[in-house]
């Protein structure tokens, strides 16, 4: 069970805080793409005003991740098909350019910290901690694409960050055993370590491209259509 993501805030700023919390809810599938935001709910849980909240959600506008509907309420942007696509198309061209500069240039220390990252993958898998496996998934990813030591393709990979996020948090909708999460990880890892690029490409390549299939499956079999006409303040919203 997700546990609660709004809770009274402490430390920061207050402003960074709200902001950071439902940015983080949104990633997480807390908030899940189509949900509308119930902006005296959360000012609720957090124990602040609605103040706070509204200036949070202008910020998180601004960055795509929610999207003001007059007349209407907030809601979290959706994510479409054509998103779907569009980022894993991207993410595979990317991370196998990454993964061929990784097999030559990856040091022993960078492949130690891998072995750990799917060590640590197949533990969260065994506890069903799917969040605690969506971060170790995304920083095994990240680890290969540091390795390749290439400043502009690590900038690239990182503004897909908020998607490949947002996208990892409905991956449990297609899974029902976390363990296929961990699916061909150490393959993958097996031989990034025996430097055999084009293995390790061909394996990087199939786990990108499947894992963009089931999301576009998992998207259709969910989706509902909530015809809106945006010009009398409605939106067209594909809810999961």
């Amino acid at each position: 069970m997700m546990a609660e993501p709004f809770q009274p805030l402490t430390g920061k700023t207050l402003r960074t805080s709200v902001i950071d919390t439902i940015r983080q809810a949104i990633l997480d599938g807390s908030l899940m793409p189509g949900e509308q935001v119930n902006q005296a709910h959360i000012a609720e849980k957090l124990g602040i005003s609605r103040g706070p909240v509204r200036e949070a959600l202008g910020q998180l506008e601004q960055e795509g991740l929610i999207r003001n509907v007059p007349y209407k309420g907030t809601y979290v942007t959706e994510i479409t098909r054509e998103y779907i696509e569009e980022l894993y198309s991207m993410r595979q061209v990317l991370e196998e350019f990454a993964i061929r500069r990784a097999t030559v240039l990856i040091e022993p220390d960078e492949l130690a910290e891998l072995h750990a990252v799917v060590a640590d993958m197949k533990a969260a898998a065994d506890a069903e901690d799917s969040g605690r496996l969506g971060q170790l998934d995304i920083r095994f990813h990240a680890l290969i694409c540091q390795s390749a030591r290439h400043h502009l393709l690590m900038q690239t990979w990182k503004a897909l960050d908020v998607g490949v996020r947002r996208c990892l948090a409905l991956r449990h909708r297609i899974y029902s055993d976390p363990r296929d999460i961990v699916g061909t990880h150490p393959d993958i890892l097996a031989a990034l370590e025996a430097r055999d690029a084009d293995r390790a490409d061909e394996l990087l390549s199939v786990h990108i491209q499947e894992a963009g299939e089931q999301l576009i499956k998992v998207w259709a079999a969910n989706q509902q259509t909530v015809a809106i006409d945006t010009n009398a303040g409605v939106l067209s919203d594909q809810l999961f």
